[in-house]
């Protein structure tokens, strides 16, 4: 397994934006004191960050215990640490991780630490903050920050497999000083192992240059390590010697996180089809069209490896992240316009009961139906249906009051209470709650989604399978499940609920009621 800790230089060496801003904190209160206060890294005042944190307190018998263990990690990992001792893990990872935190304990320094991850299977290589912290009473209290840095998807290792070009990423490795003097291959596709006469695992396993020495007496590597500290791109055709006759290869190489990728493609035939008939305009035309569609073919895979980072692979919904940036995007653009935006937060009932009893594949199915039903007569590139983790939905509605907002959330309560999917041990009935708040035009994101939650949590409390609007004035009201799909809201209307501007808004198509719908 691979992994480094690092005591130096993590200012420069650490990719997370949240890591570098938590070190340059914990760095400012060190200047202030010797013990650094856990108060200022408690993950309960953190907000969403805590999602990516871990606190170990050590026990009275020598080993630690996880007393917090982020949602983030949760959803990677497969499972919840919280409450249980560092031993648990026993592989490998375990080892390093105590050895991690018994070094920072020892010299009260923090630590930057690399590893591939061997238990988080999309998770190719972590970086991880480990902070040395005092609780008010003295003892000690460590906090740790855990970024993927790299994902491995197994869509992705198939894309660069079918690639006709060898393809590798190479990420630096540096010295103290920050120079950086070898690389390590962090991907690899077939052709490329094939091309350097290795198979993929070996050449994952061997530094750039013991590997390929040619690459440094070509001059190659020194261009390849400007490409990733300039970030300016490289694109070149060179002559390559082999035992028959001398080829052509195009290289072009790209920044890569903390280093760089390559791609090499035999242009032989083309460079000599180049060169007998470069005196036609015909042949210039060719090539050009041979470059734009290369272009072309490099843009939609990128698109589609973009495509990849934004959807939940089980659900085809888009994941969190995709989720609260387009609900940021959709504020901003209501603050400008004066339109009004609202939120809807849904959770499947009972989903526990449904796993237990139908095992996950039943509970996938159900999650799956569930996004269907969800973005049945929804607006195509306006509304967004996001999945938040688990059985945790969020929809978000740009141009649309708190009114209409309500008709959509009966409208789907009634859907998804009236739908079942098919399993070997019976048909899979289930139902939602769902929690409606409208942006009152001047609060924060995560205060608009604290509020459509509290409304979904008196909705499950008032005994689930309804939808509760949280009118802004810490007023929560609960509809009869059995009744009109559309609410008015009472009082003065908040700035973006409903709106009187005339044209700030299409008109979305009308809803059906839930009384309409068919019941189950």
């Amino acid at each position: 397994m691979y992994r480094e800790m690092f005591d130096k230089g993590i200012e420069w060496r650490a990719h997370a934006h949240s890591i570098r801003r938590l070190y340059g904190n914990w760095l400012a209160l060190r200047e202030q004191a010797r013990a650094v206060p856990f108060a200022e890294f408690d993950p309960a005042t953190l907000g969403p960050i805590a999602d990516d944190m871990i606190v170990f307190r050590p026990t009275a018998d020598g080993d630690m215990i996880y007393s917090h263990y982020g949602r983030a990690l949760v959803e990677r990992v497969g499972t919840d640490m919280t409450g249980k001792l560092s031993t648990r893990i026993l592989e490998t990872v375990g080892a390093f991780f105590r050895d991690c935190n018994n070094r920072v304990l020892a010299t009260d320094e923090p630590l930057l630490t690399l590893h591939r991850s061997a238990i988080a299977g999309q998770v190719h290589l972590w970086e991880r903050l480990v902070l040395p912290c005092r609780d008010p009473s003295g003892e000690p209290v460590i906090v740790i920050i855990a970024k993927p840095r790299q994902f491995r998807d197994d869509l992705l290792s198939a894309v660069l497999d079918a690639s006709l070009d060898a393809i590798v990423a190479v990420r630096l490795v540096r010295d103290d000083a920050g120079i950086p003097v070898d690389g390590e291959f962090v991907a690899v596709n077939q052709r490329a192992a094939d091309w350097n006469g290795q198979t993929v695992e070996a050449m994952l396993q061997a530094p750039v240059l013991t590997l390929c020495p040619g690459l440094a007496e070509s001059g190659l590597w020194t261009r390849f390590v400007d490409v990733a500290l300039t970030r300016q791109p490289l694109q070149l055709v060179t002559r390559y010697a082999c035992a028959d006759a001398d080829r052509w290869i195009e290289i072009a190489c790209v920044p890569f996180g903390d280093g760089f990728m390559v791609t090499k493609a035999d242009v032989t035939e083309r460079k000599n089809a180049e060169d007998a008939m470069r005196q036609t305009q015909a042949e210039y035309a060719q090539a050009n069209a041979a470059l734009k569609a290369e272009i072309r073919r490099r843009q939609a895979l990128e698109e589609e490896l973009s495509q990849l980072a934004t959807r939940d692979s089980l659900t085809g919904a888009l994941n969190r992240r995709a989720t609260t940036e387009g609900l940021r995007d959709a504020l901003a653009r209501s603050a400008r316009y004066a339109h009004p935006v609202s939120v809807i937060t849904m959770d499947l009932d009972h989903f526990k009961h449904i796993n237990d009893r139908f095992g996950h594949a039943g509970g996938d199915a159900v999650l799956r139906r569930t996004v269907g039903l969800l973005t049945h007569g929804l607006r195509e590139d306006v509304d967004l249906v996001g999945r938040f983790g688990g059985e945790e939905f969020v929809l978000v509605l740009p141009h649309v009051g708190v009114g209409e907002a309500v008709g959509v959330a009966s409208r789907m309560r009634a859907l998804l209470a009236g739908a079942d999917v098919e399993h070997v041990d019976g048909p899979i009935s289930f139902s939602g709650s769902f929690g409606v708040a409208a942006w009152d035009g001047r609060e924060t994101m995560d205060r608009l989604l604290s509020r459509a939650d509290a409304a979904l949590y008196r909705a499950k409390a008032a005994g689930r399978n309804r939808v509760a609007l949280d009118e802004g004035y810490g007023e929560i009201h609960v509809l009869d499940p059995g009744g009109e799909a559309t609410l008015q809201p009472s009082g003065e209307a908040p700035p973006f609920m409903p709106t009187t501007r005339q044209g700030t808004a299409p008109r979305r198509p009308r809803r059906a009621t839930a009384s309409a719908l068919p019941q189950r």
